[in-house]
């Protein structure tokens, strides 16, 4: 085996981690929204908390195995920086936006006079939906980069396309109701 085998080996595992932690993230997300009590909004919230390191792990593989491989192919195509700077831009919004809301859960779960008033907005925010579907749209917008290896403005218009399909997507689930319940049944809890 080259190490240019082992590194692609270890791109490709990458990015399948990062399918596989998006896909439990959404779960999470639905059970989340679903949740009737306090009791039910915690095991997600810290599922969630476990999901880090698999995506820290995933995504440093696939943007250090991805800049050895093209450097390795002495590629020069526009995808590639295309790509890269959607893998940062979807880091970055996954931190901010759904990272920090999911630590306010736990924050706010961690005191002792917590009621599920305070932290039902929170849980089931618009905010943490957008993000999902836009980083959903990305993935798939990068992953559709990698195989077809388009040029610049055939990039930019792909990840875009997916991007916002992605929210559209995201938005008609909040719309449509969709309850966890239907997909995870949840254990009976009493209400808070």
């Amino acid at each position: 085996m080259t190490l240019f085998s082992f590194v692609l080996f270890i791109h490709v595992l990458s990015a399948m981690a990062v399918f596989v932690a998006f896909a439990f993230e959404g779960v999470i997300l639905l059970r989340l929204r679903s949740a009737e009590t306090i009791e039910q909004l915690g095991f997600p919230s810290s599922a969630f908390r476990r999901l880090g390191p698999v995506y820290g792990v995933a995504f440093a593989g696939i943007l250090f195995g991805g800049i050895y491989l093209a450097a390795s192919l002495h590629l020069k195509s526009a995808w590639i920086p295309v790509a890269l700077l959607a893998t940062v831009v979807l880091l970055g919004v996954g931190g901010v936006v759904t990272g920090r809301r999911m630590s306010r859960i736990r924050r706010v779960l961690a005191q002792a006079d917590t009621t599920f008033a305070a932290l039902s907005p929170i849980a089931r925010s618009r905010s943490l939906l957008v993000s999902y579907g836009f980083r959903a749209g990305m993935l798939v917008g990068i992953v559709f980069l990698m195989t077809a290896m388009p040029a610049l403005l055939p990039s930019l218009i792909a990840l875009t396309v997916t991007t916002v399909a992605g929210i559209l997507l995201a938005l008609r689930f909040r719309r449509a109701g969709l309850k966890s319940s239907s997909f995870c049944p949840r254990p009976a809890a009493s209400r808070s």
